[in-house]
């Protein structure tokens, strides 16, 4: 992880601006400037892309354990009946895992919060209509929007207590900080990628989390795939196998 310092956003903002304006200022006739220039550029898209990177603010990619237990994260859900079928499947085999979903699939499959619920899992927002190509770039008002429409999604199916947020694709936009302290919630990231968004083989995606997976993980995947359920399923069973738990971790633990 790329860790946060409360001076690094600040930092990179004032810098890219001034390099820009220097540049500009001197009609590029000093090709000293662009060494500079380049390197706060280059920081800032690292801090927007990097889904594990705290230059903007903090990121919650790891939990606290003395214990073999990991946290299995679930994104873009639901999706109807292939939802009531993960979180049942998940419930029998003791696994508690939180969904970070759309807001606007909430709203068509409302009834799936209440069963994931009694279940044991917890459900937390990832904006309302993924906005994964323009997110780094919404304007205070859109991202605004995204997140409280989300949210008012959770708080209509039932969800009492909405403090966590996860961007799409984990990237970051400048006011995405700000924004989220206000709201009183915590970015959360991850360490372990499952790669179930690329991948299609089960096996593959299986390997890449066993080969990761370590006590205090935060696992990544999705709905909506083909084979999702079988995926998750055959990684969850996996490893229990190798006596890993799966638990909801409580703020304090996060990391």
């Amino acid at each position: 992880m790329l860790r946060s310092r409360p001076w690094l956003r600040p930092c990179l903002l004032s810098g890219n601006f001034a390099a820009a304006c220097a540049t500009v200022a001197t009609r590029f006739q000093e090709p000293w400037l662009f060494a500079p220039a380049a390197l706060f550029h280059g920081a800032f898209i690292c801090a927007v892309v990097h889904p594990q990177c705290g230059w903007f603010g903090p990121v919650v990619t790891c939990f606290e354990t003395r214990a073999r237990e990991l946290w299995v994260t679930i994104d873009d859900g639901p999706v109807g009946d292939d939802s009531l079928r993960l979180g049942d499947e998940l419930a029998e085999r003791g696994v508690r895992a939180t969904f970070f979903v759309k807001g606007e699939n909430l709203g068509r499959w409302p009834h799936v919060a209440a069963r994931w619920i009694a279940a044991g899992h917890t459900l937390a927002n990832h904006t309302h209509t993924h906005p994964s190509r323009t997110f780094a770039w919404l304007t205070r008002r859109r991202l605004s929007t995204e997140i409280g429409a989300c949210d008012a999604a959770l708080q209509d199916a039932g969800v009492t207590v909405r403090r966590w947020f996860r961007a799409p694709v984990g990237l970051k936009n400048v006011r995405l900080h700000p924004e989220l302290a206000a709201r009183e919630m915590r970015l959360i990231g991850w360490n372990v990628r499952s790669g179930d968004g690329v991948r299609r083989e089960t096996a593959a995606i299986v390997d890449r989390v066993l080969a990761r997976a370590a006590p205090g993980a935060i696992i990544l995947m999705h709905e909506g795939r083909p084979r999702s359920v079988e995926a998750i399923l055959r990684t969850v069973d996996e490893l229990r196998a190798r006596g890993f738990a799966f638990i909801v971790p409580v703020d304090e633990q996060l990391r």
